[in-house]
């Protein structure tokens, strides 16, 4: 039997970066896209049995590409040459970011490849390349290396091509006055997010570049809590926990919506972690318990800033939000327990169980494996 859920956040912000407000994970298509990119990168840079079958099929006298696809063979390959054309990245193709670096100029074809700029030169000079005897000509076949300098040697189709033609001869002169050759062998470099060495991770965060994260709130992360807590509180901070106000607003019959903990007003979040009466006195108590100001706040937002009012600073001020995401933690578990399991919610095992909890955490996850139990009980952080 299939079981329908709610989805509380939607996708584009759950596989959104952290720094920009999202839970960090990826998305498929991000990940389909950046494993196919490596074959294309692995194609130019490998000198394998298989790239050679790929040059025997696809490579064609009409075939004018750095990546040789024929258009009449759908397949695997081609598909990988497609997703590299198609899929922009800057306002620019992803092929557009793979660059050859020239050494000895014997594997990195002349007009075909890019490897003066992002474009090859036959896009650059597209009549002079027309006008070229050896279309598939290597970059040492038209530079040699002689005692004056670096000879260029050009093949025309006709003698008047440098005259017919005599803006894009200035343009093509220009581009190799910055030409070298070198004994090294020829290699590509990745020209996007990490530039020189390709991987996979480089593609996802090329990709990501182009994600408008502009209006999502950025939840800070407390390091030393896990990641359960982290999410937790990165849900509720944009209202995305199932209270009984949020689950009526989606159409789910609630015929009681007031807090289960105190009965004194709608359960909103805002309510169960602020002004209910169970949430104030843990507040009070922690507040006494970490040597601050009274921890006193109108929301859930403020309840996650107000570590920074208390006079905390450092180490100290870490520690405390770390507690208030876990004080909050607590509250929800113990409203879940009531509501579904009718155990009475009581603030004295609520309160042990934030300092076991944080105790046990800040201890293994913060550096400080030397705190002792009277000291995290007395707030005497070292």
């Amino acid at each position: 039997m299939e079981v329908y859920k709610i989805h509380w956040v939607a996708s584009d912000r759950v596989c959104s970066p952290k720094k920009s407000g999202g839970l960090g994970l990826c998305k498929l298509k991000f990940i389909n896209t950046a494993l196919l990119a490596k074959w294309g990168w692995r194609f130019k840079n490998e000198s394998s049995l298989w790239c050679e079958v790929v040059e025997a099929c696809h490579m064609s006298n009409r075939s004018w590409d750095f990546l040789p696809v024929r258009k009449s063979l759908n397949g695997v390959w081609s598909n990988i040459v497609k997703v590299l054309s198609r899929t922009v990245v800057s306002g620019m193709p992803l092929r557009r970011l793979f660059k050859g670096k020239v050494g000895n100029g014997n594997n990195i074809y002349f007009w075909i490849d890019p490897w003066l700029l992002n474009l090859p030169l036959m896009i650059v000079c597209p009549n002079l390349f027309r006008c070229d005897a050896d279309k598939r000509c290597k970059v040492s076949d038209r530079l040699k290396v002689s005692e004056a300098g670096l000879m260029r040697v050009w093949k025309w189709k006709r003698a008047t091509a440098v005259t017919d033609y005599g803006s894009e001869w200035e343009i093509i002169n220009s581009l190799l006055n910055a030409a070298m050759l070198s004994e090294v062998e020829d290699s590509w470099v990745w020209i996007g997010i990490g530039k020189g060495d390709f991987s996979v991770s480089s593609i996802r965060k090329q990709l990501y570049l182009d994600m408008d994260c502009s209006n999502f709130s950025v939840f800070e992360w407390c390091k030393w809590i896990p990641k359960k807590c982290n999410i937790f509180g990165w849900r509720a901070e944009m209202g995305r926990i199932p209270t009984a106000l949020a689950l009526r607003h989606r159409n789910i019959p609630i015929a009681d919506v007031s807090c289960v903990l105190c009965g004194s007003a709608e359960e909103l979040m805002d309510h169960l972690f602020t002004g209910c009466i169970i949430a104030s006195r843990l507040w009070q108590h922690i507040s006494s318990w970490c040597k601050t100001q009274y921890i006193f706040a109108f929301s859930y937002k403020d309840l996650l800033e107000v570590r920074k009012f208390v006079g905390l600073s450092g180490r100290a001020r870490e520690i405390c939000y770390g507690i208030i995401i876990i004080g909050c933690w607590c509250i929800w578990k113990a409203r879940n327990l009531l509501k579904f399991q009718s155990k009475k919610a009581r603030l004295e095992e609520i309160i042990g169980e934030v300092k076991v909890l944080g105790f046990l955490w800040v201890k293994s996850r913060a550096k400080l494996s030397s705190l002792t139990w009277d000291n995290w009980c007395n707030f005497v952080i070292m």
